[in-house]
């Protein structure tokens, strides 16, 4: 599978952090050329490598063929750190809407599989409970820049129409795990205008309940997939975001305890 790296420091003698970013695109649309502007600031605002998937995509993909990509290079990544001069101790993942969701998943992956650990997870507006019923869901379901016919078309797409398991596979919606207590720590990131919104804030109050460090924030006034829009109005809240999703990150990775 192709990956795009973006390395501020590419001379630095020694092992860099890094982050594995899994774009979104509810699992059927986009690549690392849509959400370039978005890992392009966080590697330089951070100043860590940034490694962007492009994972296979739906409906000619379907569920689990994108995960199984994002744990395939997850784990590649990690067992090549030498030749990427990487810090294997500080490896973050990282990925908006659905791909926050993957991010999500192939962490529970990782765990059952026993693969290697990740240090710290970066979820912006993640679709972490797919088919959800809940306020934010209804009340924002049409005109908000993510439709819930759109919606649901994508999630039909992703795990095909005879899986018959999906709406309960922990894999396709995360916050439906049993235990989420092994998690690494993370900053869940939401938008007050997206259906999405309640799911996130939900996965982020989960892993906290369990003993996750977990910092969480909605965004005022903004819609799904604002970080990819930044040039637009209020502008100055779409950069705050992303100077806030780097500060996390160089908190997590630029520090050997790698706390928030």
């Amino acid at each position: 599978m192709r990956a795009r790296i973006y390395n501020p420091t590419p001379n630095a003698s020694a092992p860099q952090p890094a982050l594995i970013y899994i774009h979104g695109g509810g699992w059927c649309l986009s690549s690392v050329e849509s959400h370039d502007s978005v890992c392009r600031a966080l590697a330089h605002q951070a100043n860590i490598v940034v490694l962007s998937l492009d994972y296979r995509l739906a409906p000619e993909h379907v569920f689990p063929a994108g995960l199984e990509d994002c744990y395939a290079a997850t784990q590649w990544i990690s067992k090549h750190v030498n030749e990427l001069n990487l810090d294997p101790a500080r490896l973050a993942m990282g990925g908006d809407s659905a791909g926050g969701n993957l991010t999500a998943a192939t962490l529970l992956l990782t765990h059952e599989r026993k693969g290697a650990p990740i240090a710290f997870q970066l979820l912006l507006y993640p679709a972490v409970h797919t088919l959800a019923s809940n306020q934010s869901r209804q009340q924002f379901a049409e005109g908000f820049a993510l439709d819930k016919t759109l919606s649901n078309w994508m999630f039909q797409s992703y795990v095909g129409s005879s899986n018959k398991t999906a709406l309960t596979d922990p894999l396709v919606s995360p916050l439906l795990a049993k235990d989420l207590s092994f998690m690494p720590p993370a900053f869940v990131l939401t938008a007050s205008h997206d259906p999405l919104r309640d799911e996130g804030k939900a996965y982020a109050e989960r892993l906290q309940q369990e003993g996750v460090q977990c910092l969480y924030k909605c965004y005022e006034g903004m819609l799904h997939g604002f970080l990819n829009h930044t040039y637009l109005l209020p502008l100055d809240v779409g950069q705050q975001a992303i100077s806030d999703c780097a500060r996390h990150l160089k908190d997590a990775l630029h520090t050997a305890s790698g706390k928030l």
